[in-house]
């Protein structure tokens, strides 16, 4: 089963914003490769979606951001139950069974995935949920737009996110860092999920995207801000880092020059840099499209690509 990630969640939430109308009904069921017939709805907050029933179907509604009250009524209109599902509170989800009236209360800006073929099994709910259990690992690969790119094609990589890693200011902007004053790295941040994809393997695709041996240089952009590197948050994720840097150093005549160091510090860059190449599909990247080609079909036992090497200045 495809896990729904932030960007998609994301998505019908900016589609819930431009509307001061419930945006209900978006059909995401094909892309998402299931049984069920499923919807996300996004809802803006204080919508409330009127007391109604389904003769014929049980209903599961399950929270992926926000909060949303459900309350079931008897014939009589009087509240039978009523409950908030919301993450920070651990209620991720209710069933509905047929015949039972009920109504949605959006509490604050949240969105829904809906089941209207039944109610999830315990294992469709767990998977849907594993975005909230991801690990983390900052990667500095030349400049943060295409690396950013690159790594969401991969599967099983939830969330990214791009910003300055490991300086020595105080919320620096993207200008700052650009003097090479302020000792940040352009990095992405990467909250990926260790059941579909390992430490290792993303790590092994990071190398394939940049060359080790260059010093503060990748592609075209020069300076110390692209420079290479990675910060772990978890020391446990040292002895993998180890391996792959004495794997691949052995594929080289010249030492690498990549960092690999705890995380002392992250600030998330403007908005306008989040997903760049996204919002402008022709804008400027360092890496060539064959390597996000390549990414979107990569699975955790791929150990080579010897024609995106090629591309990428491997000896």
């Amino acid at each position: 089963m495809k896990i729904i990630d932030n960007n998609l969640i994301n998505d019908v939430v900016e589609q819930a914003k431009q509307s001061p109308r419930l945006r209900m009904n978006y059909n995401f069921h094909n892309s998402l490769q299931d049984k069920c017939h499923r919807f996300l709805n996004a809802l803006e907050p204080g919508t409330f979606i009127p007391v109604h029933h389904h003769p014929d179907k049980d209903e599961t509604f399950v929270i992926l951001k926000g909060k949303v009250r459900v309350s079931t009524y008897n014939d009589q209109g009087e509240i039978v139950t009523s409950c908030v599902i919301s993450p920070e509170s651990g209620t991720y989800g209710v069933d509905i069974p047929k015949n039972t009236w009920h109504g949605l209360e959006c509490i604050n800006e949240s969105v829904l995935l809906e089941c209207k073929a039944g109610p999830f099994v315990e294992h469709e709910v767990d998977g849907i949920l594993e975005i909230k259990e991801g690990k983390d690992i900052y990667l500095a690969g030349g400049c943060f737009w295409g690396t950013e790119h690159y790594f969401k094609q991969i599967e099983g990589v939830v969330e990214t996110s791009v910003g300055f890693a490991n300086g020595h200011t105080t919320n620096p902007t993207y200008k700052e860092v650009y003097t090479d004053a302020t000792g940040y790295v352009e990095t992405v941040h990467l909250k990926y999920n260790p059941s579909m994809v390992s430490l290792e393997f993303l790590l092994q695709m990071f190398f394939k995207a940049i060359d080790p041996t260059s010093l503060n240089k990748q592609g075209h952009d020069e300076g110390t801000r692209y420079r290479t590197g990675i910060y772990y948050t978890d020391a446990q994720d040292l002895p993998v880092i180890e391996k792959v840097f004495s794997e691949v150093q052995k594929e080289y005549r010249h030492p690498l020059v990549v960092e690999k160091l705890p995380l002392q510090n992250y600030y998330s860059a403007e908005e306008y840099h989040q997903d760049y190449l996204d919002k402008n599909p022709t804008g400027y990247c360092h890496l060539p499209q064959s390597l996000f080609e390549f990414a979107k079909q990569a699975k955790d036992n791929v150990k080579t690509c010897p024609k995106c090497q090629g591309e990428n200045g491997r000896d």
